[in-house]
């Protein structure tokens, strides 16, 4: 059993903040933008979890660029890594608006997320991410899910289960995806689930939210697949960032 790790924040990148910020609101998602730097980042806030919504000039559309799962421990975390054989590198990285300690991951050509614990300001990091106080008013509630493209999914398994903690007996079994037919494995967290796509060039495809209901949100129009419990934004809603409710 490896040491506990929650889905902790989704990077997405657009051109500009400010219209991004406004769109995010007719979608039914409300970001905050970040005082120090009110032109360039903002957060989404979700339970415990967040969107990181940053400019990047002269980019085109909407796009997700990473994801970050949270620990607690950083000694039992370096323990766990060095039982497992993953190589990393363990630093600190400077925010708009504090620290973190930030791991990253070397394994090749699996795409892996950074691992992160805020540190600073103190009074903010011993409780970070924060509760969400009320739902969106498309109903988002929790960072759900991160669809990641893998080129290879027994690699990207092999890896992941290692990183986990995961034994013999509790690495899931591949299903094809509802909605490319994909083949696919759903890997649960502490919170949150990270899901790994066969066949993609590496990185985050896709990003789900929870929500209590799918009735009655506001916010976007979107579209079902069968057999697919998500319901995904439709075509250019989100200027090519592929975002999903989910009922949890």
């Amino acid at each position: 059993m490896g040491t506990p790790l929650w889905l902790d924040h989704a990077s997405v990148q657009v051109p500009e903040l400010g219209p991004a910020v406004e769109h995010l609101d007719r979608l039914g998602l409300r970001a905050t933008v970040s005082p120090a730097a009110p032109d360039r980042h903002s957060r989404a806030y979700l339970h415990r979890s967040y969107l990181e919504v940053s400019a990047r000039p002269g980019g085109t559309g909407w796009s997700a660029t990473s994801f970050f799962l949270r620990f607690e421990d950083p000694m039992a975390l370096r323990a766990h890594l060095d039982a497992v054989g993953l190589a990393y590198r363990f630093g600190e990285y400077e925010g708009v608006d504090g620290t973190w300690d930030d791991v990253e991951i070397d394994a090749a050509s699996v795409p892996f997320p950074i691992l992160v614990r805020r540190t600073a300001p103190p009074e903010v990091a011993r409780d970070w991410p924060p509760a969400l106080a009320e739902p969106h008013r498309c109903g988002a509630r929790t960072l759900a899910e991160v669809h990641v493209g893998v080129p290879s999914l027994g690699e990207a398994l092999e890896a992941y289960g290692r990183l986990l903690g995961l034994g013999p007996d509790e690495m899931p079994g591949s299903v094809a995806d509802p909605r490319s037919g994909r083949m696919r494995l759903v890997l649960p967290l502490a919170s949150g689930r990270v899901v790994l796509l066969d066949g993609g060039t590496g990185g985050v495809e896709r990003i789900v939210l929870g929500v209590a209901s799918l009735e009655g949100v506001d916010g976007g129009s979107r579209t079902r697949y069968e057999g697919d419990p998500v319901a995904w934004l439709d075509p250019g809603e989100a200027f090519g960032l592929e975002l999903g409710l989910a009922q949890e």
